[in-house]
């Protein structure tokens, strides 16, 4: 009888317990390829306080903080930290080809790019925490004995939704045969790059994640061109999140820069004829003289998760929608 009375007490606690709160709704900005010239500076500063003015939980610069004819400057590198730094909120980058893939060209005074690749990660990942004022703890793949060097490779988790980096970048993601030491720099990469997908989407899989959102540099996908199949600089990149994304099965966002317009895809496929993955969502950010941003509500209750639109500056010029493929 006494067994019976605590149990039925058991019982009548467990239906009474409220049910557990689903995570509240927050909202993030994604920027790229930006501010691109001397002549931009201004209307990057009021994008950057446009988005201090809205606070959302976190800012992500998805590369290209330079134009691809700029030389590249320690001074300069010294100013897009101060300018990361002003974020009210963290603020995560992942680089782009202009820092440093791109550099070996004659306008940017033919330098080696694997010496800037090693300036950016001093400047801007020495710490396992984001930029900005507030800044947020990263996992980063320096925890990874096997890739202890792509430091730039970030993760976090907000709201029971997980977020990570990827440093996949344009000019084919550096697969460059015709230059000397290119193509051992991409393989190393690439590798670590699927290493670190496949870590990530472990980790959504693990917690019960509602989505899971990437973001990178390039805009890995064949079909601007026309062209059937995937590019060699970014097919190992694409199968793996492809892969990973169908075995998932719940929301999935990339986000990238690179051509410099706004463009938002539901049931993205990863290639010409493939078949469209319902899950994924590909958004690709404003850029160079469109200095605005893109801002995604995330709800974690809801089927979707990620609502993405267009965050407009006021007092910067208004983008051009649809603007033609441009990267520089």
């Amino acid at each position: 009888m006494i067994r019976l009375s605590l149990l039925l007490i058991l019982l009548f606690i467990a239906r009474s317990a409220p049910a557990a709160e689903p995570a509240a709704r927050f909202s993030f900005v994604a920027i790229g390829c930006m501010p691109y010239g001397e002549q931009n500076y201004a209307g990057f500063e009021r994008l950057i306080a446009e988005i201090n003015r809205h606070a959302p939980a976190f800012t992500v610069h998805c590369g290209d903080t330079k134009g691809g004819s700029e030389i590249p400057t320690d001074v300069f590198l010294a100013r897009v930290r101060g300018w990361f730094d002003s974020f009210e909120g963290p603020l995560m980058y992942t680089p782009g080809d202009n820092e440093w893939t791109d550099v070996h060209r004659e306008s940017n005074g033919r330098q080696d790019p694997l010496v800037w690749l090693g300036k950016v990660r001093a400047a801007y990942f020495a710490e396992e925490r984001s930029l900005g004022r507030r800044p947020l703890p990263l996992v980063t793949q320096r925890r990874s004995p096997e890739y202890a060097e792509f430091v730039e490779n970030a993760r976090w988790t907000v709201g029971g939704v997980v977020f990570a980096t990827v440093h996949v970048v344009g000019s084919n993601n550096n697969r460059d045969p015709e230059r000397a030491g290119a193509m051992a720099e991409f393989a190393a990469r690439d590798r670590a790059n699927e290493a670190w997908v496949r870590a990530a989407f472990a980790e959504a899989k693990a917690t019960g994640a509602p989505g899971l959102a990437l973001f990178f540099q390039a805009q890995p996908f064949q079909q601007g061109s026309g062209e059937a199949g995937r590019p060699e600089g970014f097919r190992r990149f694409l199968d793996t999140v492809e892969e990973e994304s169908v075995a998932f099965g719940r929301p999935v966002l990339l986000v990238h820069s690179d051509e410099h317009r706004y463009r938002l895809e539901i049931g993205k496929a990863f290639e010409v004829g493939g078949a469209p993955r319902a899950n994924v969502t590909r958004l690709e950010t404003f850029g160079a003289s469109d200095l605005h941003g893109v801002v995604v509500t995330v709800d974690p209750a809801s089927a979707q998760v990620f609502l993405a639109g267009p965050l407009l500056v006021p007092g910067n010029p208004l983008p051009v929608l649809p603007r033609a493929r441009s990267v520089p």
